[in-house]
């Protein structure tokens, strides 16, 4: 099934592609030649900072042994025959692969007419020494890659070149094969290839979607990639478009050791990475409107939309495979954004990235999140979340709860209380109890959430009263979340002596605390023993609401300047 909507989507995309057997390589050297094919000179590619230039010039997987040359250009033990090492096997080496380019530079030669072509075969009978001889090789390191010009004139930017050079992959292919079968992707008879023409990579490393390199793989006499039959063109069209996928910034995500590529059977306007990356507001602001009105926020046919997880392991090993409409996505991720969304202290909720929701799980060093120390599953557990709706796993509440009691200098950021009450929200059969709301909710009925307010504006009333140095959310919050018993007892005296000072200094702080402690107490019977897991979310969630809540409650009354603080 991947294979075949890969091929599919080879069709939509092909004008974008580079041409068949081409790829962008990086090219660090031009030789130069007049119109007659004199060699000039050696001119060093650079583009800007860059010691090289980006072409797409001929390729093709060479593996083995004696691997064969490119199409004009390639390395300097191809196009100068110059050795690699100062070892006769090097310089054996190098005189064969030399004359392997040149046969099959002349191969191209006298089917393609072209003044350019005839000029370079002139450079390789007469001038090769001389180009070998030019200093400019002492620079060159053997894995370099050279490209012919002639004149003005790339040897691989004619249109004739191209297509000799795919004609002849083509044929190649078909010749190389000495297995005919039904191609398990076309449905047709055809040689049946051994080796995937297309040089698929995960990051750095090679990485065949199919493949057999070792004889434990193989059955029934079918050798290397005949175990998957397919012909050269399916092998190449669902190779180019992968390679498209995992280079293109629009398609592919890289997340805690995974790469998801992402793409729709037809072209929408439907941006699904930017969602993730750097969400927009007004985007997001379409998407949550048209989950409450049931209208698409794109004007969009029918229409598939994928999602594919691959890590590598020499091979591509295949993750997940998501499939739904491109309307089920939008709905899903409208959900994301909706119960992810918490205000801060202006009273705004702009849209969290996915990095930052991840980050929020880690400590901070050096002024930034410490991501050797962030668990690799959790980014693609938020990333499945978002576009499925599967609930989340409470592991991540977990997470978040011990970076709120490891003593940091905010204990509960956005973010943080965003995943928080992103977990919560996913979890099937919500009760009243523990439905969480963006902003904050007085009359909310968990004993949990209440605890959470009460410790904050317990902190607030200290902060206001002494100022201290280490305040009571540095030394009680990991026990307060846990056995809120074990501690309010003693936290509730204490504020009765910084409300004293209070009502000396602050009467108008004074009354506003003990109306607001009073509102918080009237809704607590008891103090719980313990708190669940779920239950320390809670508290979390209406912490940060009381702590960081808008300068303006809903009744009008104006907080105070400390109270509308809150970390970036």
């Amino acid at each position: 099934m991947i294979l075949e909507k890969l091929r599919d989507l080879h069709a939509r995309i092909e004008e974008e592609l580079p041409p068949a057997y081409h790829k962008k390589q990086r090219i660090r050297w031009l030789l130069a030649l007049d119109e007659e094919g004199r060699f000039l000179n050696f001119e060093r590619a650079e583009a800007g900072k860059k010691d090289y230039i980006e072409m797409v010039t001929p390729y093709r997987i060479r593996p083995g042994t004696a691997p064969k040359p490119f199409l004009f250009v390639d390395k300097p033990s191809y196009v100068l025959g110059r050795p690699d090492a100062d070892t006769e096997k090097a310089q054996a080496q190098a005189k064969e692969r030399h004359e392997a380019y040149r046969k099959l530079a002349e191969a191209c030669a006298l089917s393609v007419a072209h003044p350019a072509l005839e000029a370079f075969m002139h450079f390789l009978d007469e001038g090769v020494a001389a180009a070998r001889a030019d200093p400019a090789t002492e620079a060159m390191t053997p894995g370099d890659l050279i490209a012919p010009r002639v004149g003005e004139t790339f040897l691989t930017d004619l249109p004739e070149v191209v297509a000799w050079w795919q004609t002849r992959e083509d044929e190649r292919a078909a010749e190389d094969s000495d297995f005919v079968a039904t191609c398990m992707l076309c449905g047709e008879m055809k040689p049946i290839v051994q080796v995937h023409p297309v040089d698929v990579r995960v990051g750095p490393d090679a990485a065949p979607l199919v493949s057999a390199n070792k004889s434990a793989f193989e059955s029934y006499g079918l050798r290397r990639s005949e175990i998957a039959p397919m012909c050269q063109r399916c092998a190449r069209t669902y190779g180019e478009t992968l390679v498209y996928l995992l280079r293109s910034p629009r398609h592919h995500l890289s997340l805690g050791g995974l790469h998801w590529i992402f793409w729709t059977r037809e072209e929408t306007g439907f941006d699904v990475m930017k969602l993730f990356t750097d969400p927009d507001e007004e985007q997001v602001r379409r998407l949550l409107l048209s989950a409450k009105t049931g209208a698409p926020p794109e004007t969009v046919r029918p229409n598939e939309f994928y999602a594919l997880a691959i890590t590598s392991n020499k091979r591509m090993v295949v993750r997940s495979l998501l499939t739904m409409t491109v309307a089920e996505a939008q709905r899903n991720l409208a959900r994301y954004f909706e119960h992810q969304r918490i205000v801060d202290h202006r009273g705004l909720a702009p849209p969290l990235k996915l990095l930052s929701l991840a980050g929020s799980l880690v400590p901070i060093k050096n002024g930034k999140p410490d991501w050797d120390k962030l668990p690799p599953q959790v980014q693609p557990l938020l990333l499945e979340h978002a576009l499925t709706g599967r609930p989340l796993p409470l592991s991540l509440l977990h997470l978040a709860a011990l970076r709120a009691r490891a003593g940091e200098e905010h204990v509960m950021t956005r973010p943080r209380a965003a995943l928080i009450k992103l977990v919560l929200l996913s979890q099937p059969d919500l009760s009243e109890e523990r439905m969480v709301h963006e902003s904050l909710t007085p009359d909310h009925p968990s004993p949990a959430y209440q605890c959470g307010r009460l410790l904050a504006v317990l902190d607030d009333v200290q902060r206001n009263a002494i100022g201290p140095k280490a305040t009571l959310v540095d030394r009680f919050y990991g026990a307060a979340s846990a056995t809120p018993a074990s501690v309010y007892g003693v936290l509730l005296r204490k504020a009765q002596s910084h409300l004293s000072k209070l009502r000396k200094d602050k009467p108008g702080l004074h009354h506003y605390f003990e109306q607001l402690l009073g509102e918080i107490m009237s809704r607590l019977d008891a103090f719980p023993r313990t708190l669940t897991l779920e239950e320390q979310g809670l508290f979390a969630i209406g912490f940060y609401q009381q702590k960081y809540r808008a300068p303006r409650t809903d009744d009008g009354e104006t907080e105070t300047a400390e109270e509308a603080e809150a970390p970036a």
